[in-house]
């Protein structure tokens, strides 16, 4: 098993099964929460590598919880996925609220390629999977 750790966010149960699944074939520690509160919880009491987080969750939603994980900890990897349309995904990367993204990916062809990466030991890195 890697020492990368990876912690997922999402609202959905059933999304993170997903995630926790093919992420187990890249053999990296994987935790998952449902909320942005439980996600900051827990980066203050575990070391992770990158943060894979949903955009659109009630309460806090993704970009504000990538906002206050990357001022607390800035060599968190953070990969910010949605569900939206091309059109939402250029819109909200034009946003000037949005001045942190590295890379956008198309997914699913492009997770793998991200994590491989992230493997490497890449740090303080913001993805977008559209």
């Amino acid at each position: 098993m890697n020492d990368v750790g990876i912690l997922v966010v999402d609202d959905d149960r059933a999304i993170l099964q997903v995630i926790e699944r093919m992420l187990s074939h890249f053999k990296v520690k994987v935790d998952c929460v449902m909320s942005a509160t439980e996600a900051l919880d827990r980066l203050k009491t575990k070391d992770y590598r990158t943060m894979i987080t949903d955009l659109d969750m009630p309460g806090i939603n993704g970009f504000e919880l990538a906002r206050r994980a990357r001022k607390q900890f800035p060599d968190l990897n953070i990969v910010l996925f949605t569900g939206n349309t091309t059109e939402q995904i250029i819109n909200l990367a034009l946003d000037p609220k949005v001045s942190d993204i590295s890379e956008v990916h198309r997914k699913p062809s492009g997770l793998g390629e991200m994590l491989r990466g992230i493997i490497k030991r890449e740090t303080g890195r913001t993805f977008l999977l559209e």
